[in-house]
């Protein structure tokens, strides 16, 4: 392994891990003391506590129930979704359990509280003149927050959060229901169930704001931060520009020889493909070093390749019968 390699994915494993810290964070400290539930396995961990509060018993299982489901669904995945898509979501599902037992088990040094009671507790004698519903909802706003950067840097860093998504995948992969579309069913019926078993209408509609939340921060942290930008450059400085485009930003660039439409002249279109982040420098160095040059920069949602995310799709051979399929099939022809 290159010394390259090796830090990308140090880097992959530490952003897997603070989302975790993400995600433990805003369902423990958060949505559990006040039995929000929002959707996935960590919403049926709260439901389940409720289960046993009302059988009479204080002991605590979120952390159990989430174990169980996390791990439940990722030997699910690898039954029917294979080994990819399970190494993917290995380190989360493992770890992400493991996180919520931390906060909510371990005693803090010099004390007898968890990590999540010391920050309830804090949160408490700071609230407003409305302790109840004030805190709920600020509870609900926060704990989107985490949850919504948590799963931000999972996506951020290649990783999988596991959980009901595995569920979301399998319907996506064998029914024309979307992925988006059975993860928002998933998360809604929990919703729904919650309000039935707590019998808190109010609640519910607090849960319904945190994942609300929870989606403008994913739309905001990881959908808009990953769109990247296509330039289409004419300039006679283009030598300069495709060397600082390779130098400078580690990128490579496309040559297509174009013709004017009104002058007949035959000129150099540069392509390139940059994070959004790389636009200001890049724009001013061609303002730089051609003011004239004329350029079209286009927002695009993905890219995939060389200097970017790899392609995730199957080998293409996958989608197509072989001739000796095709023979077994339906006779020679």
């Amino acid at each position: 392994m290159t010394k390259k390699k090796g830090l990308g994915l140090a880097k992959k494993y530490a952003l897997l891990t603070l989302g975790c810290l993400f995600l433990a964070t805003g369902g423990v400290m958060f949505l559990s003391p006040f039995d929000l539930v929002t959707g996935g396995i960590f919403s049926i961990a709260i439901i389940s506590q409720h289960f046993v509060y009302a059988a009479g018993s204080d002991f605590y299982v979120i952390d159990i129930v989430t174990w169980i489901g996390e791990v439940s669904m990722l030997i699910l995945s690898f039954f029917t979704l294979g080994k990819r898509y399970t190494l993917r979501s290995l380190f989360t599902t493992l770890l992400y359990p493991a996180l919520v037992t931390f906060l909510s088990r371990v005693p803090m040094i010099n004390g007898n509280l968890t990590f999540a009671q010391y920050f309830i507790e804090l949160f408490q004698r700071h609230a407003s003149s409305d302790p109840d519903w004030g805190l709920r909802i600020l509870a609900a706003i926060a704990g989107g927050v985490f949850i919504g950067f948590g799963v931000s840097i999972c996506y951020q860093a290649g990783g999988s959060t596991g959980g009901l998504d595995v569920i979301a995948s399998l319907v996506a992969k064998h029914t024309p229901i979307k992925e988006g579309t059975m993860t928002f069913v998933l998360d809604g019926t929990l919703v729904i169930v919650g309000v039935i078993v707590l019998r808190n209408l109010p609640n519910g509609l607090i849960g319904v704001l945190s994942a609300f939340t929870c989606s403008l921060v994913i739309q905001y942290a990881y959908v808009r931060a990953n769109r990247f930008i296509v330039a289409d450059i004419i300039s006679c400085e283009s030598d300069k520009i495709r060397k600082y485009v390779e130098e400078v930003m580690d990128r490579t660039t496309t040559v297509i020889q174009v013709t004017g439409g009104y002058t007949g002249e035959s000129r150099t279109l540069l392509r390139v493909a940059f994070s959004r982040a790389e636009l200001p420098n890049f724009r001013a160095y061609i303002a730089q070093v051609d003011p004239r040059a004329f350029v079209t920069f286009t927002q695009t949602a993905l890219v995939n390749g060389e200097g970017f995310d790899p392609l995730a799709s199957k080998p293409f051979k996958t989608f197509l019968k072989t001739d000796k399929e095709d023979e077994d099939l339906h006779g020679k022809p």
